[in-house]
C-alpha cells in the first residue's frame, strides 16, 4: 500500500511538473517558443522570444510546480521522502513534458520552487548569490542554473553533517542537480567556446540547439 501512495505523490508530481508554462506564455502570445533559439520552454528562452512578461509568467509558475509538488507530497504522507520524490518527478515533468512531445526546459525554475520548501534559507541565499553572478555581472542565464546545482549540494551537505537536517533534502539536490548539468551540457560547452548567449540577446527563428 505504502509504494502506490508513493506512486501516486511521483505521478502526481510529474503531471504538475508537465504544465509547459513558457510554452503556454509563447501561446499567448501567438508564438511556439520550441520553434525558436534552443527550442525549450524554459524562461531564459521566452524572455528571448516573447519578453519580460512572459518570462515573469513563466518563472513564477515554474517556480510553484516544484514548491506545490513538494507540499503535497508532505502533505499526503507526511515524509520528506515523498516531499523529495515529488520535486524530483515535477522536474522530470517540467524537462519531459508528455503535453508537449516529451519536450520541455532545463528544470531551474522548477527545482528552486522545491527547495524553498525543504530548506528556504540556503535556497535564498544561494539563489541570490547565483542570480547576481549569473544575471548581473555576467548577463549568462546558464551560469545562474549551474551555480545553483554546485553550491545547493554541498551546503546542503553541510546541513545533514552538522545541522541535523534530512538527508532526503541532500537526495533532492544531488538528483536535481544532475538533471540540470546534463541538461545544460550545450551551454557548458559553449561557455567553454565563448559562444554562449548573453542575457539580452534575441532568439532566433530556428531551433539551433537543444539547451
Amino acid at each position: 500500500m505504502i509504494v502506490l501512495q508513493y506512486a501516486v505523490v511521483i505521478l502526481i508530481g510529474y503531471l504538475l511538473g508537465a504544465i509547459p508554462s513558457g510554452y503556454i506564455a509563447g501561446r499567448m502570445r501567438g508564438v511556439d517558443v520550441r520553434e525558436y533559439g534552443s527550442g525549450r520552454t524554459g524562461g531564459s528562452n521566452v524572455l528571448r522570444t516573447v519578453g519580460k512578461k512572459a518570462f515573469a509568467f513563466t518563472v513564477v509558475c515554474d517556480m510553484l510546480k516544484g514548491a506545490v509538488a513538494v507540499l503535497l507530497g508532505r502533505a499526503l504522507l507526511g515524509t520528506e521522502a515523498a516531499a523529495v520524490l515529488g520535486g524530483i518527478a515535477a522536474v522530470v515533468g517540467h524537462n519531459w513534458s508528455v503535453f508537449i512531445g516529451f519536450r520541455g526546459g532545463a528544470g531551474t525554475g522548477t527545482s528552486v520552487g522545491g527547495y524553498l520548501f525543504l530548506n528556504p534559507v540556503v535556497t535564498v541565499v544561494i539563489g541570490v548569490f547565483s542570480a547576481l553572478v549569473g544575471f548581473r555581472i555576467l548577463r549568462y542565464a546558464s551560469v545562474t542554473s549551474i551555480l545553483i546545482c554546485l553550491l545547493m549540494a554541498p551546503a546542503l551537505l553541510i546541513g545533514v553533517l552538522f545541522f541535523n537536517q534530512p538527508v532526503e533534502h541532500l537526495v533532492y539536490a544531488l538528483v536535481v542537480g544532475g538533471i540540470i548539468l546534463l541538461s545544460h551540457r550545450p551551454n557548458i560547452k559553449r561557455l567553454l567556446q565563448g559562444t554562449e548567449r548573453r542575457m539580452g540577446q534575441p532568439a532566433q527563428k530556428m531551433v539551433e540547439e537543444k539547451a
